[in-house]
């Protein structure tokens, strides 16, 4: 399969959300219709942070990766880390799943968002959802913690790119 791989604008917003909540209620998944909602997917685009996966010019995945407040205050991250990206939102839709399509994507984003000035990843990840935590473990993310944070229970974890 072909894919592509490419920043996502404000002709995409619908398709995103849709996938979004197609995912709603899957295990795993830590999401409902409130979030995440069409603000914040306008606010990824606006801060071309927004990337997606097209095949055949069908949205088949997104992941937003970008700058990011949320997860400053958590203590467990690497101070190796001096500028981190923050990658949240990641999805594929149900019927390309278990394809290695999220590893791919993660793949490039890694590359992608070097040469956007950030040296490392953080993200949180539900405890609830082990293929995603076998996905990260094989990609080489360290689990360096644990939060409560969204009423959820989370593991953080971190890459530092090269």
């Amino acid at each position: 399969m072909e894919y592509k791989i490419q920043m996502a604008n404000e002709n995409n917003v619908e398709e995103i959300l849709d996938i979004y909540h197609s995912l709603i209620g899957k295990d795993g998944c830590t999401w409902d219709f409130d979030y995440p909602n069409i603000t914040d997917v306008k606010n990824d685009i606006s801060k071309n942070s927004l990337y997606i996966v097209l095949y055949n010019q069908e949205i088949i995945a997104v992941a937003a990766a970008g700058e990011d407040d949320e997860l400053k205050e958590l203590e467990c991250y690497s101070k190796d880390i001096k500028r981190p990206c923050d990658l949240a939102r990641i999805a594929v839709k149900s019927v390309y799943q278990n394809k290695g399509i999220a590893k791919y994507l993660i793949k490039y984003i890694e590359q992608d968002v070097i040469k956007r000035g950030f040296d490392g990843i953080h993200f949180l990840v539900s405890k609830m959802n082990p293929h995603a935590i076998a996905v990260y473990d094989k990609m080489d993310y360290l689990c360096c913690g644990e939060c409560i944070m969204y009423e959820k229970d989370w593991y953080c974890y971190e890459k530092k790119l090269k």
